[in-house]
């Protein structure tokens, strides 16, 4: 088939910039005609070796194009100069996340096929509208009640929209019309694997042998709730759990919410516990999950969460919370720790009992990396998401598991 990826920015190393370059270069993978279309692109900053295995194409910004705010008009301004760049017809649009949709739906009109949305993060403007709580607000509520109305006229042109989790699927379908699945997205097996260099890292920042190392990876915002992790390790260090918290990725998108954190930091006075390292370098990422003893996810509302199944790919023992969809595939105990979001104290247990029970600590660490190797990759991902455009477009009968969900 013939399938245009779109996403509207590709300038962080983000996970639904990886889910995305990654479906796309899977999907080349599997003999067809992939091309990615962007409104930005940093070539040499987001995932360059990736990228390399098929075509981006960087349209460019739509007029107005220094301007970043609203956000709602920059999408809008970006998408009608998608719309207006392509010259090309593609069976499948592949729009990822909002508002790649709209420019998706404005090409179908002009030139054919069928748009399948990984909309991954359902579009906010219903829930900051449905709060207004003083006149400013009450206004601002005016304003996203009409780029609701307007988004939820797009989204229901969708031919299907997919999913990574039930949660968001659920969460879109109580504002929004339209054909729904969920597809799960997974990691690369032949680049996320065991046999990272854990010394260099672990000498890096100064960790003894002793020392039970928690990472985080990602960018940071503040729906990664690290705050709760930061005084789980208080917790969990005064009752004499021997823990250190490595937190790892770039500041540039909320650089308020990490001087938030520092201050916590300092705060609880954990200088010598918790280190923040920075962005870090695509190719030394499978060196930090060696370096871990467990890797933390505390994100609460979070759609998904790929960076679990990538460190788990790499044999990491994986502490998740129940408000990342990625625990609906996880089993607590089994493949996986569990524990409830924004619960400090609660993780603080999880955290000791991991620290004091490396056979349990090895035994789930095998089990989650066998999940995330054999079921949860971006080849599987491409399978089913190939299925749902070959039934779109009446090239065989997909299976009836995959079978949309009608609203």
């Amino acid at each position: 088939m013939d399938i245009a990826l779109i996403i509207h920015e590709l300038l962080v190393e983000g996970g639904g910039e990886r889910q995305c370059a990654s479906l796309a270069q899977a999907l080349a993978r599997r003999g067809h005609d992939v091309t990615l279309y962007t409104s930005a692109y940093d070539r040499a900053n987001c995932f360059p070796d990736i990228c390399k295995d098929f075509q981006v194409r960087d349209v460019g910004r739509g007029v107005l194009g220094g301007i970043k705010r609203p956000f709602f008009v920059r999408g809008c301004l970006d998408m009608k100069r998608m719309a207006s760049s392509i010259g090309k017809s593609h069976e499948i649009w592949n729009p990822h996340h909002w508002p790649a949709q709209w420019g998706a739906l404005w090409l179908r009109k002009k030139r054919g096929g069928k748009v399948v949305w990984m909309c991954n993060d359902v579009p906010d403007f219903y829930h900051k509208a449905a709060r207004p709580n003083s006149v400013k607000t009450l206004l601002l509520a005016a304003l996203y009640w009409l780029y609701f109305l307007y988004d939820r006229a797009q989204n229901s042109q969708v031919d299907r929209a997919i999913f990574v989790s039930n949660w968001a699927e659920a969460e879109y379908k109580a504002i929004l019309p339209g054909q729904t699945c969920v597809v799960r997205s997974g990691a690369d097996p032949s680049r996320f694997a065991p046999g990272g260099n854990r010394e260099a890292i672990r000498a890096r920042y100064g960790y003894l042998q002793q020392d039970f190392v928690l990472l985080w990876l990602g960018i940071f915002m503040p729906h990664r709730r690290l705050e709760d992790a930061i005084e789980a390790v208080a917790e969990a260090s005064g009752q004499g759990v021997n823990v250190k918290l490595l937190l790892a990725g770039s500041d540039r998108s909320y650089p308020k919410y990490v001087r938030a954190l520092k201050q916590l930091v300092a705060a609880r006075g954990l200088q010598d516990r918790v280190r923040f390292t920075g962005k870090v370098a695509d190719e030394e990422i499978r060196d930090f999950y060696a370096a871990c003893d467990a890797f933390l996810f505390p994100n609460d509302k979070q759609t998904w969460g790929l960076v679990v199944l990538e460190a788990m790919a790499c044999g990491c023992l994986c502490i998740v919370s129940r408000g990342a969809g990625v625990h609906e595939v996880l089993s607590d105990g089994e493949n996986a720790i569990l524990f409830t979001p924004r619960d400090a104290k609660e993780l603080a247990e999880k955290i000791a009992l991991a620290a004091n029970s490396p056979g349990l600590r090895r035994q789930t660490a095998v089990a989650g990396m066998n999940l995330a190797r054999e079921v949860y990759t971006y080849d599987h991902y491409a399978e089913q998401v190939e299925n749902i455009c070959a039934e779109l477009t009446g090239k065989n009968q997909v299976a009836r598991s995959m079978l949309p969900t009608a609203v």
